[in-house]
């Protein structure tokens, strides 16, 4: 596990309840060096204590930032240096052994932990995004992804995931239920764990990846880490290499100093992934999200050359920013170390872009970006694909002479079709 330093720590009353769960407790709090007779049983009555040590509250969730975050409230804001309160917790699969909600809060992080704590099963274990559904206003090949954790202890700026981090301890549960996830959604090849934290901080302690590999190789399926981790030593030795993919997502150096704050640097990503290949496993990278600093370009070239001289990742994907207020931008980078071209032009669109998906970079910025990656990704690899991610289709039109790929045939990093070695699939 990682070196850390929770604000807090509490165990749900449910731990207690189930043995399993509660030796792996156990286990991560001794390598956390905290003894378990010093951690609080809680419930929901706890709620606000919990709340108020976490620092997730109500008067954070302003309107103006949910509605410059598009819902979310990010750390960056606060730029969060203590590491998050830790919860333990287990699911509660039996929907009427669950507690209805104390009442309503407008924070998503304390939102999200009186939902655990009332007690969650497939609502929360899987997030529902179907496979190629139309109607959305980006292009996603889209895809079932699985939770067992909720918050991260990295500190990136952009993301929501601060403040508090839950674990729920019962993977050997959830792994019953995802055997029957796979009897009845035959069509999903790869699932993507865990977009809601960082599984690799918590290995091999909390052992969510020879669980899951384990269940993945029985079905047959594949288990997509998504991380930005540099603990890998520990996948060296499990045999699931055949069934068990690993995404980074991977960053110019600068915004890796200074905007994902007590994250991997670059170079230690990049040295991850060939452990990880050197060990094999098929190791893909998602440059996520692309921020343009003023280096941007330099830095680029310099991350591709880097990559692709110690790594063969099966597949790209880029994605610039999206899904914030111009405003909100403002509030929280130092637009100082920004692109001032690209500050203009998202000041520009700031009213035309409110409340859009895009936001705040308008498809102009974003085709320039992505056509300096794709390029130098031709240059330096080009039999290497690269795919958008979660982008507007008008952008895939606009790029459509220096992508190999198309919207309607796609293979990129954590689509639930993009099996490995599976090419284009539409």
């Amino acid at each position: 596990m990682y070196d850390l330093q929770p604000k807090a720590v509490f165990a749900h009353k449910r731990v207690y309840d189930n043995p399993i769960a509660l030796k792996r407790m156990e286990r991560m709090l001794e390598a956390l060096g905290i003894d378990p007779r010093d951690v609080p049983t809680v419930d929901l009555t706890n709620l606000d204590e919990i709340i108020e040590v976490a620092g997730a509250t109500e008067s954070l969730a302003t309107e103006a930032m949910l509605r410059g975050g598009h819902g979310r409230v990010r750390q960056g804001h606060l730029k969060l240096e203590r590491d998050p309160v830790l919860v333990f917790n287990t699911f509660v699969w039996d929907e009427d052994k669950r507690e209805q909600p104390m009442r309503e809060l407008r924070n998503p992080q304390a939102a999200g932990l009186q939902r655990l704590f009332c007690g969650v099963g497939t609502d929360f274990a899987y997030s529902q995004r179907e496979l190629l559904s139309p109607g959305r206003p980006y292009v996603c090949q889209g895809g079932w992804g699985i939770h067992t954790l909720r918050g991260c202890f990295h500190k990136c700026d952009y993301c929501c995931q601060g403040f508090l981090v839950s674990v729920m301890l019962d993977l050997e549960d959830f792994c019953v239920d995802l055997s029957r996830m796979f009897r009845e959604r035959p069509e999903q090849l790869l699932y993507r764990y865990d977009l809601y934290s960082d599984i690799l901080a918590f290995e091999p302690e909390y052992g969510a990846t020879e669980a899951l590999g384990e269940c993945f190789a029985e079905h047959e399926k594949y288990l997509l880490l998504y991380t930005r981790s540099n603990n890998v030593e520990y996948l060296a030795d499990l045999p699931y290499q055949e069934n068990v993919l690993i995404n980074w997502t991977l960053s110019m150096q600068t915004q890796a100093e200074v905007i994902e704050r007590d994250s991997p640097s670059l170079e230690e990503r990049i040295e991850a992934m060939r452990f990880c290949q050197e060990h094999g496993y098929k190791v893909r990278a998602g440059f996520s999200p692309i921020i343009p600093i003023a280096t941007w370009r330099r830095e680029t070239s310099e991350m591709l050359e880097l990559l692709f001289s110690k790594v063969q990742p099966e597949v790209l994907r880029g994605w610039v920013l999206a899904m914030m207020e111009a405003y909100e931008f403002e509030q929280m980078f130092d637009t100082g170390m920004m692109d001032q071209k690209h500050m203009t032009q998202m000041r520009e669109a700031a009213e035309e872009l409110a409340g859009q998906h895009i936001a705040p970079f308008p498809l102009d910025v974003r085709a320039e970006i992505y056509e300096h990656y794709l390029d130098e990704v031709s240059r330096i690899s080009p039999e290497t694909p690269f795919a958008l991610c979660t982008e507007h289709p008008r952008l895939w039109e606009m790029l459509k002479d220096k992508l190999c790929m198309s919207p309607g045939k796609m293979f990129c990093c954590c689509g639930g079709l993009s099996r490995p070695g599976g090419g284009a699939i539409g």
